[in-house]
């Protein structure tokens, strides 16, 4: 399981798996990348397709902004 993680890893955007028990695949999904005790891992969410209840995606989290500070210019 943990080889879905670092195939999401490694791709642009993150992988789509086809499950015949979503909920079931997440649990292993979260166990394996637990298991895997690397940070990098934490970069990608597990969603489940809003098109297909049968398809989890993982994908990498959106980069945040910079936090706006009182310096000029606003950063």
């Amino acid at each position: 399981m943990v080889a879905y993680w670092y195939q999401a890893l490694h791709s642009p955007f993150g992988i789509e798996l086809i499950c015949s028990d979503p909920e079931g695949a997440r649990s292993r999904l979260y166990a394996a990348r637990k298991a895997a005790q690397d940070a990098e891992l934490n970069s990608i969410a597990i969603t489940s397709s809003p098109f297909d209840p049968a398809k989890l995606w993982l994908v990498k989290k959106a980069a945040r902004p910079p936090k706006p500070t009182n310096a000029p210019g606003g950063y």
